[in-house]
């Protein structure tokens, strides 16, 4: 039998191929611009082909649709012509290719909140790029990295990895990714406070954008220009920078960067007081991220209308933007997704995973040990004060009833001050350690007793006897919850209430409400017109020993014993102040029978 010979291909076939990876190229170029035409050549480039037999091409015909489908948001089909050239690139063992495949796939992820899942793909590449030395694929690879670290609140790790990205595309005079790094860095910068960096940035953005004719990654950089002016308060000038980039995002089809422009446009009328142009345009921002199915978007967009709904006073409208903003939140950032994004952190710095494991499970012993060292620490010592202070309080007592020096009693009056309040940090610091060790149980909550128990309780405090309250509370609701951290949560609510009531005014009011607002949640609000919370100020209301006002008796942990016991009932809570107009509380709290298993010990 002879041999079969194989011929060499023909000229004509080779400059078919040649027209094949002339065409993929162009298609590649022109996407910046025009997506839709750049799908329409990679498809005639896939017809030619399968006629040629070009598997090469086949696979990157498929790599370049899943990545401009991708560009459309259309998630589904670019994650299946990705997955598809993945296979075809390992069959022809082909490292480039599979990198490329693998930067689509982490990227569909990440832009669809699967952030774990993003960055192991991403990770991947980037060991594939740094193998075949493409320095360009680095860069863009590492400012997709960086992006999941700062969705995270990895702010240092974010701007690392930016900062490298920038000065690999430097290097390798790769302006296209400098200015695509450029673009997160004065997010960042801006997060910072940093303006001066943060303006730098984005000029530089712009600049390159504008010299390599890249509209798509331009628009990019008009909205993070939009955002300066946004912080700086120059609304107009925001708007006109948000309008800009919806346009240009809405030609070339990115639909990531039309969702992104319309919750800052909604913002911007937010902020300008053009309530129902806001909401058009968070109702517009949450359709665009159902399409893509891009869930940060959506829970962005929920939590906006939620607040316009809270000024509004519109309860029934709030509550149901707020579940909605917490399940969408729940999915993007959850406590599994954060442990495995730190795990596949760790597992990209050490040389063995066994290693790191092993490593981790003795950090993680240490930390155990030292908090239950720390928690038995803070429990021996408020026990072991309790007993002195109690007496030093007593001696306060006789002094009163047998000294009547006017000048001593001021002095001993200025004693008693302070011992009440170490007493009562000591409380609190007992009350924050039951919180944290407390075993759930389930029994029936009856909130007219306990928010009947809890006002009494309080009357002692100034100005008790002036305020108004009002209680609503749902009838016929049969909620079953721990009964223990549910009283911890309305005492600190209502107690914060009267401490930091208005007595300057003439009908100082506390509103109570409670309510079951769907099948597996419940709603606590606690509204007052007190003093208000300055807006610079409101992030630091929930940390330890931090007091708005020191005009007023308390340790400082009162919010944080009750985020602390919200968050063991998997509960959020969230405010709306106003300086001198009031505050209002709303606590979420799932129905305990919802809650996972875990908690309960079950």
């Amino acid at each position: 039998m002879q041999p079969k010979i194989q011929k060499e291909p023909s000229l004509d076939h080779e400059a078919q191929i040649k027209s094949v990876d002339s065409t993929l190229q162009y298609a590649m170029d022109s996407r910046v611009s025009n997506v839709k035409n750049s799908i329409d050549l990679t498809l005639q480039a896939q017809v030619k082909s399968e006629a040629l037999g070009y598997e090469l091409g086949l696979a990157r015909c498929s790599c370049q649709l899943g990545l401009f489908y991708m560009i459309m948001g259309d998630h589904l089909a670019g994650l299946e012509h990705s997955e598809e050239a993945l296979t075809a690139f390992r069959k022809l063992n082909d490292k480039q290719g599979m990198a490329d495949a693998l930067y689509n796939i982490g990227s569909i992820e990440y832009k669809s909140t699967q952030y774990h899942k993003g960055l192991e793909h991403l990770y991947e590449c980037l060991r594939l790029q740094k193998e075949t030395e493409d320095f360009i694929g680095q860069s863009k690879t590492l400012k997709a990295i960086g992006f999941i670290y700062e969705a995270f609140g990895e702010l240092d790790k974010a701007l690392e990895t930016y900062v490298k990205c920038r000065e690999l595309s430097h290097l390798n005079n790769d302006k296209n990714g400098e200015s695509n790094a450029c673009n997160p860095l004065s997010g960042l910068y801006l997060k910072k406070g940093d303006y001066k960096n943060a303006l730098e940035s984005i000029n530089t953005s712009i600049s390159l954008k504008k010299e390599t004719g890249d509209r798509r990654g331009l628009a990019f950089s008009w909205y993070g220009k939009g955002k300066i002016h946004l912080h700086l308060n120059e609304y107009k000038e925001a708007e006109e920078f948000f309008q800009t980039s919806l346009k240009v995002h809405s030609e070339v089809g990115e639909k990531m960067g039309c969702g992104m422009a319309l919750t800052k446009l909604g913002q911007v009328s937010l902020a300008t007081n053009h309530y129902d142009e806001a909401k058009k345009y968070f109702h517009d921002a949450i359709e665009v991220g159902e399409q893509i199915d891009n869930k940060q978007i959506m829970y962005k967009a929920y939590f906006e209308l939620f607040n316009i709904a809270m000024n509004e006073n519109d309860q029934a409208e709030a509550l149901a933007y707020h579940i909605k903003y917490h399940d969408y939140k729940e999915q993007v950032i959850n406590s599994e997704t954060k442990s495995k994004i730190k795990s596949l952190e760790s597992m990209w710095k050490m040389e063995s995973l066994e290693s790191e494991a092993r490593i981790q499970r003795e950090n993680n012993l240490v930390v155990e040990k030292k908090n239950e060292e720390l928690d038995k620490f803070s429990s021996r010592v408020s026990h072991d004060l309790r007993g002195p202070i109690s007496s030093l309080m007593g001696l306060y007592d006789v002094v009163k009833s047998e000294i009547h020096d006017e000048q001593a009693l001021k002095y001993f009056d200025l004693y008693h001050h302070r011992i009440t309040r170490i007493n009562q940090t000591i409380i609190d610091l007992l009350e924050l350690s039951k919180v944290r060790d407390w075993q759930l149980s389930k029994t029936i909550i009856d909130f007219d007793e306990i928010v009947s128990d809890c006002i009494e309780s309080f009357n002692y405090l100034p100005g008790f006897g002036k305020i108004e309250f009002s209680i609503d509370i749902e009838k016929n609701m049969k909620i079953q919850s721990d009964r223990s951290l549910m009283n911890t949560i309305i005492q600190n609510l209502i107690e914060n209430s009267i401490k930091y009531s208005r007595q300057d005014i003439d009908d100082p009011f506390v509103n109570i409400k409670v309510m079951q607002t769907a099948e597996d949640y419940m709603c606590i609000v606690v509204e007052d017109n007190g003093i208000g919370i300055d807006p610079r100020y409101q992030e630091k209301v929930f940390d330890m020993f931090y007091r708005a006002n020191d005009d007023v008796q308390g340790s400082g942990l009162g919010m944080f014993i009750l985020k602390s016991a919200v968050e063991k009932l998997e509960g959020e809570v969230s405010l709306v102040s106003e300086l001198n107009k009031g505050t209002k509380f709303v606590i979420l709290l799932p129905i305990i029978e919802n809650m996972k298993k875990e908690y309960l010990g079950i």
